[in-house]
This record gives structure tokens, C-alpha cells and sequence, in this order.
């Protein structure tokens, strides 16, 4: 019988481990009943400073397997997800989901319903909408989708996050990829394979706060923009070419102003301001680049992207074949 590991990403999440846990058995018995599969959880605690691991190391009677992977430090939720994927690299079938219960268990049927009755490789849930949020997260939204999808052969869903299924071939195929800064929408989206999206409403979270900020959102974006397009060099290549033949028809338009109209030429105050403004704007491009070089920087270090402290089998669950 096939299996399906639940893989969790955990980062201070103690007050939801128990009902998370609760509310996955429940799903897990009754799809296992129409599908004939099997599941498991693979918990990545990614240095929590709670009571995470020791509310995990409760589930030892749990009916469902359980499996704790403990990183050494706070590596990212993106290491911690690319370590729950080379530990369940030998099911069938990888479903992630966070642990803060905002992706509801019960929509782990729809995405397996369409998983295995569509013939696809890949089911993602995104976003019905996004109206609950404020009109700056819905904004940069719209930007960063619609930077890195310029002119790209592959594209990145809309509102798509991490909850969804993937298939062994596509489990592997991640995994396969060199790089170890790793941004998980795009690495998604860029190995291919046929897909399929299932919109869902996100609960609101049930315990304390979102960890990502908006500052560190923002860095997210920027890293994913700068991991898997080339749109923001190119903006600046065709801004450069556009300042230059501005630049020219105003040369021209000056040198006419002086031979037949006569007129004087602007003052100090309005070349300051172009000066301070193409100093700005230089300053922008040497950040942009500096981005892109800081990515080949870390690339060539090859530094692994989790160190894992311990891996342990905390519950071997019942048999639900």
C-alpha cells in the first residue's frame, strides 16, 4: 500500500502540536478509507525555542507514524522543508502543510481527491482571495508575481504556498537541484510536471502571531526575484537606454535653444536635482547587482543548507492497511 508523509515544518508552534496532530488523525482514517493509502508525519523542527519538541515527543502513542527531524539552528523554513523532503523521499507522495493550523486538515481529501483522480504530478492550494489582508501586502503581491513571471518558461502560481502534494518523481527531482539557497515556490513551479491548483480560505491562525513580518516578506520576495529572474537587470538595462535618448534629445534640444532662440540656459537648482536624483538611481542598480552577487557568494561556498541534530522515531503508529 502506498504511503503519504505529512511533512510539517515547526518553528514555536507548541500551543497547536496537539491539535494539529488530533485533527490529522481524523482526516488521515477517513481518507485512508476511500484511498487505500497509508500516511505518516515527519515533524522539522527548525530550532524552536518552546516546547515544540517535547509536545512532539508526546505523540509516542500516536496511531499515525511519527518521525522527528531536530535542526541544529533556525535555518529558514525552506531548509527545513528541503530536510523533510530527503527524509520522505522514499514514500509516494510528500504532502506539506504548516503546523500553525491555517492549512486545514480537512482540505488534505480535495487535494488528494484531485492528486489521484486528475492524473497529475502536483496539487497546490492557493488563495481564494486575498481581501482579509491590508491593501500594502495585497500590492507588493501583485508586484512580486508579476516581476518574476516576466518573461520566464516556467510560472509561478498566484497565491500559492507551500500546502500542497507532490509526487515521488517530482520529490526527487527537487532534491536533484544543486543549489542550497533555496526559494521552494520557485523550485516548485521550475521543475515542471503537470499540476493542478485547489482554491482554499486560509483559517485565521489559532495561536499567537505570523513570524513572517513585513520586512521579512519583503526580503522572501526579494530573494525569490533574485533566485529565479533576471527582469529587475533587465529593467535596469532598458532605464539606462531610456535615460540615454532622453539624455541626447535634451543635449540637442539645448544646443538648438541657444543658436536660435536665444534663450539662457537653466540654472544650478535643476542640475542638482537631476544630479541627485542619477545618484539615487545609481545607488538602486549597485543594489540590485550587489543582490545577484551576493547569490553567486553564497552559491560558491557550498555550504549545506541544514545541519540536522537528531532524527528520531517517535511513534511507529498502527496499521491502517
Amino acid at each position: 500500500m502506498d504511503t503519504i508523509a505529512i511533512l510539517i515544518p515547526v518553528f514555536n508552534e507548541e500551543k497547536t502540536i496537539v491539535e494539529l496532530t488530533n485533527e490529522l488523525e481524523e482526516a488521515c482514517v477517513l481518507i485512508s478509507n476511500i484511498h487505500k493509502v497509508n500516511f505518516r508525519i515527519i515533524f522539522v523542527d527548525d530550532g524552536s525555542n518552546d516546547r515544540s519538541v517535547e509536545k512532539i515527543f508526546q505523540l509516542k502513542d500516536h496511531p499515525l507514524p511519527v518521525q522527528l527531524i531536530s535542526l541544529s539552528r533556525n535555518f529558514g523554513k525552506e531548509s527545513a522543508i528541503s530536510a523533510g523532503l530527503e527524509a520522505g523521499k522514499d514514500d509516494s507522495a510528500i504532502l506539506i502543510m504548516d503546523a500553525d493550523l491555517q492549512h486545514p486538515p480537512a482540505l488534505i481529501q480535495e487535494l488528494i481527491n484531485a492528486y489521484t483522480n486528475e492524473n497529475v504530478d502536483m496539487v497546490y492550494a492557493y488563495k481564494q482571495s486575498r481581501k482579509t489582508e491590508g491593501v500594502f501586502s495585497r500590492l507588493m503581491s501583485k508586484i512580486f508575481y508579476s516581476l518574476i513571471n516576466t518573461n520566464s518558461r516556467f510560472y509561478i502560481p498566484k497565491d500559492a504556498g507551500d500546502f500542497r502534494i507532490l509526487s515521488n518523481k517530482v520529490v526527487k527531482s527537487i532534491l536533484n537541484l544543486p543549489e542550497n539557497e533555496r526559494f521552494m515556490k520557485g523550485l516548485y513551479a521550475w521543475v515542471g510536471f503537470k499540476v493542478k491548483g485547489v482554491p482554499y480560505t486560509p483559517k485565521k491562525r489559532a495561536h499567537g502571531v505570523s513570524f513572517f513580518s513585513i520586512w521579512k516578506l519583503l526580503f522572501l520576495a526579494i530573494d525569490g526575484i533574485t533566485s529565479f529572474s533576471i527582469a529587475p537587470l533587465r529593467m535596469m538595462s532598458m532605464f539606462g537606454l531610456g535615460i540615454a535618448i532622453l539624455s541626447t534629445l535634451y543635449f540637442l534640444f539645448i544646443i538648438f535653444e541657444r543658436l536660435f532662440l536665444n534663450t539662457s540656459i537653466p540654472g544650478l537648482a535643476s542640475i542638482f536635482v537631476l544630479v541627485s536624483f542619477f545618484g539615487g538611481v545609481q545607488l538602486i542598480c549597485l543594489g540590485i547587482i550587489g543582490e545577484y552577487i551576493g547569490k553567486i557568494l553564497l552559491e560558491a561556498k557550498k555550504r549545506p543548507p541544514y545541519v540536522i541534530d537528531k532524527d528520531v522515531e517517535i511513534s511507529k503508529g498502527k496499521s491502517n492497511s
